[in-house]
């Protein structure tokens, strides 16, 4: 560490950045700062970091008009941000603000982020934002390269947490358990992550509920820390963060249950074979530490080709998964427009599903919703990645559509997004998706073919550049859309899709065609 003389470490819990609790969100923060690696992060620069950060809409405040020149923006900025404490080596203010974003990736080597030295960016990280890594991929090697002691956490627990629960809850495994929420609030405390010693623990104590948790911490950990902390902030994050790199598999059944993801088991302990523990003087150095988390990095590309073969699902499972849960959770088409019309806010009507990140939950809750309404019509195939039960934990690397929707004649490719912020959605939701769209086998084969966009708001920006492209493309015979999140579900309640694309290309074709 560089930060002069730091006071004694501690046996502390488990915990990550809770200002930010989805990780998911950590990818459209890297995108947006691609453009500053190499600079020194003083004072002038970072402003401009922290002002391209409200520019893209990551980070939000009625403090700031994105309407004003810039440089009134930039004042703007400093004034929100002036209560702000000094943190992680950064100075108060809206320097403070950026190591809000930077602490978690910081820990998992995905940048390299000090106050007046020079910002990098991790070739892992690189390869996601061209589109050769998905998340899932990335978190997963990442999380179980680094450590719980490192120049970013004061603390005397010294070993990987990742590996820890792995072995914990595969040992639960065998033995035909899983951990409940409360149990593993108390993994979080492990001082040396002895999967047998912590097992043993839990054996002969018993933890019904959250208040009884508390009590054992106070009791044996001197803990300082609320209980609304202890038990559902830092276990939140914690828990997010395993869930993305599908390491794992949450259960409901009166209580919180956690087990192994089935179907990343085998990628797991190869991964858990491949890594190496970081040095001593790694975890005591910023520099060294950022240097052994994104060493021999082409060692674990060949892990991630292999199990890429194993994550790819059949249209036909992806369709009785979608049933199946259907069936397990009772879910019915009032609670899937329930929890789609209040995507962005805290409300959870399927406590189920209330781990799965926002944006993967959209694409998650519109196939759900494809499958009451056409499931016996169509193969309905989304593309994200998901566990043994058939929720989603990641989004599929680059290059294909978000859902395929698709019959012997008919191909239909579904965009959803929520992004809302204008240039966001222009750059990166118009042009792709077109590309995986006439990439598509299905879309070259069939004689039908159907685009819908979906988001919580579509720019006109957004509407332009698809009419535009429609017209463009319209030997392709292709019927288009853009739908609101509350519109596209009325539609799909009345089972109108295709005729409402129909009528929508025919308009767009006429409106262009006569001049208007």
């Amino acid at each position: 560490m560089n930060e002069g003389q730091r006071r004694a470490p501690t046996y502390k819990q488990m915990a990550f950045e809770t200002a930010v609790r989805n990780p998911e969100r950590y990818i459209p923060v890297l995108q947006a700062l691609k453009d500053y690696e190499g600079l020194i992060l003083n004072d002038k620069n970072l402003l401009d970091i922290v002002t391209t950060l409200y520019r893209e809409g990551i980070v939000e405040s009625d403090g700031v008009d994105l309407d004003q020149p810039e440089d009134v923006i930039k004042k703007q900025v400093i004034s929100v941000n002036s209560t702000r404490r000094a943190d992680g080596s950064f100075p108060s203010g809206y320097a403070s603000r950026f190591w809000t974003y930077m602490r978690t990736p910081s820990e998992l080597g995905f940048v390299y982020a000090r106050y007046g030295k020079k910002f990098l960016i991790s070739p892992l990280v690189h390869k996601l934002l061209l589109g050769e890594l998905d998340e899932q991929e990335l978190f997963a090697i990442q999380s179980f390269r680094g450590n719980r002691r490192s120049p970013y956490r004061n603390v005397s627990n010294n070993y990987n947490f990742f590996k820890f629960i792995f072995s914990v809850l595969k040992k639960r495994q065998v033995a035909g358990k899983e951990l409940t929420l409360e149990q593993f609030v108390i993994a979080m405390f492990s001082e040396n992550g002895d999967a047998d010693e912590y097992l043993q623990l839990i054996e002969n104590n018993k933890f019904p509920d959250l208040d009884t948790v508390y009590d054992f911490l106070l009791e044996n950990y001197s803990i300082h820390t609320v209980i609304g902390t202890v038990t559902r902030d830092y276990p939140d994050v914690v828990i997010r963060l395993l869930a993305i790199t599908g390491l794992i598999s949450i259960r409901y059944s009166g209580k919180k249950f956690i087990g192994l993801n089935k179907n990343k088991i085998d990628f797991f302990d190869d991964l858990a074979k491949l890594v190496s523990p970081l040095s001593e003087a790694a975890v005591e150095n910023d520099a060294l530490f950022y240097e052994e988390m994104n060493s021999d990095i082409s060692e674990f590309m060949p892990l991630i080709e292999k199990y890429r073969q194993d994550d790819k699902i059949e249209a036909s499972e992806y369709k009785s998964s979608l049933a199946r849960l259907i069936e397990r959770y009772s879910l019915n088409e009032n609670l899937i427009k329930q929890d789609l019309i209040d995507i962005n806010s805290s409300h959870n009507h399927i406590e189920a599903f209330k781990e799965i990140p926002r944006p993967l939950k959209l694409e998650f809750y519109i196939a759900l919703l494809l499958s009451m309404k056409y499931g016996d019509k169509f193969n309905i195939r989304p593309n994200y990645k998901a566990d043994h039960e058939g929720k989603p934990y990641s989004h599929a690397p680059g290059g294909g559509g978000d859902i395929d929707v698709f019959s012997e004649n008919m191909y239909w490719l579904i965009e959803v997004t929520l992004i809302q912020n204008k240039t966001q959605q222009l750059n990166s939701e118009t042009a792709t998706v077109f590309r995986h769209m006439v990439e598509n086998q299905e879309f070259k084969t069939k004689p039908l073919k159907y685009l819908s966009f979906i988001a919580p708001h579509v720019h006109h920006d957004t509407d332009e550049f698809f009419e535009a492209s429609v017209f463009k493309y319209r030997t392709m015979n292709l019927k288009f859309k853009s739908y609101t999140i509350d519109r596209f579900i009325d539609v799909t309640l009345e089972q109108s899709n295709l005729n409402d694309m129909e009528r929508n290309t025919t308009k767009i074709l006429e409106t262009f065609l006569n001049g208007v």
